[in-house]
């Protein structure tokens, strides 16, 4: 008898294993910057547009 088929004969008398997954790959998180910018822009004007009005708002409670 070869060796490879005892080594099959003793495979088929065990039982099978539970199934193994695949090892999950790390995946980098994706890069969102070049795709917010604008988004980031619009932010900053309505922070400077905010800020001026609300000075303005303090102004005019002053003079009226």
């Amino acid at each position: 008898m070869s060796i490879s088929s005892r080594s099959n004969r003793r495979r088929s008398n065990q039982r099978p294993g539970p199934a193994r997954r695949p090892v999950a790959r790390s995946v980098e998180p994706p890069d969102y910057s070049r795709e917010y910018a604008d988004v980031r822009r619009d932010l900053f004007w309505i922070t400077v547009w905010g800020g001026l009005l609300t000075i303005a708002m303090i102004a005019a409670s002053f003079v009226l």
